[in-house]
């Protein structure tokens, strides 16, 4: 398709990155069909009310704005969501957050299941003999789940749909952000398993402590926005990128307000800015057993945080 091979040159010469996949993803949108597809099936030229959708689509594009928000959806932890520019585009590093959760949750789970088998029987649950007679079924314990600062619901959803025993509280400031957030909980016929609170985070009082908290909170410090790419420092929610000091914030309330809002045994997970942030965070979390995990870039990314000695 030569438009193809036009387009992609016309966005490489205005310096977007990864020209190849924005243009392949508008195409897409466009003619409703897959990437390969794209390839192997359409040689025919566009009609004109297909261009006529395709060029302001491509000019945006090359005005930086991120092709996820021009097509409405994104893809995260293989889900498909919807997004626009009332809340941050999920991003990868994101995954390495959700992947780590998926894991330390299973451990939880069997956890809470060994104390639950290790309870003695009631003398009302042994049969006539005194023996325990059948061995019976247990059920996995409900895990709450803590989401600060939703956004489009992609950490949410994604533990709901991979955590079968979970139950998640999705906490977000935003009206604008919560009518995207709301949309993908219904996509995904979720909305019995993740519940909505619409909440600033700096005043919530929790009515229950939770198993896991995870959040991506804004961590960009305020002078760094302006030398962002142009696809997040001008279309993306400031709101959603950084506390409008030096990044931390969140970041120290949690420090607070964590042992209050953890159970016993339970565990956060962080996401945070890189390397450059991570001494910082060593001497916010103190009172914590801190592991940091690196996210597919090798790049330091995630925080795991369990009180020590399970104690609160």
């Amino acid at each position: 398709m030569e438009i193809l091979k036009w387009s992609v040159d016309y966005l490489t010469d205005k310096g977007i990155k990864d020209a190849q996949s924005s243009v392949e993803w508008l195409l897409c949108e466009i003619l409703s069909c897959s990437r390969m597809d794209l390839y192997l099936k359409y040689n025919r030229p566009m009609s004109d009310a297909e261009l006529a959708r395709y060029r302001p689509l491509l000019l945006k594009c090359a005005a930086h704005q991120p092709v996820q928000q021009l097509v409405g959806t994104c893809e995260f932890y293989g889900l498909k969501l919807a997004v626009n520019d009332k809340v941050l585009i999920p991003r990868p590093e994101t995954e390495r957050l959700v992947e780590r959760c998926i894991k330390e949750a299973l451990i939880l789970t069997e956890k809470k299941m060994q104390m639950q088998n290790a309870k003695p029987l009631r003398e009302s649950e042994k049969d006539a003999d005194g023996d325990p007679g059948p061995e019976p079924f247990v059920f996995k314990p409900v895990l709450q789940i803590l989401d600060i600062g939703a956004g489009s619901g992609c950490i949410s959803i994604a533990l709901a749909k991979h955590i079968p025993n979970a139950e998640l509280f999705a906490l977000e400031k935003s009206q604008e952000a919560i009518g995207i957030l709301q949309r993908n909980i219904r996509f995904h016929d979720l909305e019995k398993r993740v519940h909505i609170l619409q909440e600033d985070v700096m005043h919530y009082l929790p009515e229950q402590r939770f198993d896991i908290i995870v959040s991506n909170p804004p961590y960009i410090a305020a002078e760094e926005i302006p030398k962002l790419e142009k696809q997040v420092s001008y279309f993306e929610p400031f709101m959603a990128l950084s506390d409008a000091g030096d990044g931390l914030a969140f970041y120290r309330f949690f420090a607070g307000s964590f042992p209050e809002w953890l159970l016993p045994e339970g565990f956060a997970l962080l996401e945070f800015g890189g390397p450059a942030q991570r001494n910082a965070l060593k001497k916010i979390f103190a009172a914590f057993d801190i592991e940091i995990i690196r996210d597919y870039q090798q790049d330091d990314r995630v925080l795991l945080l369990k009180t020590k000695n399970g104690d609160h």
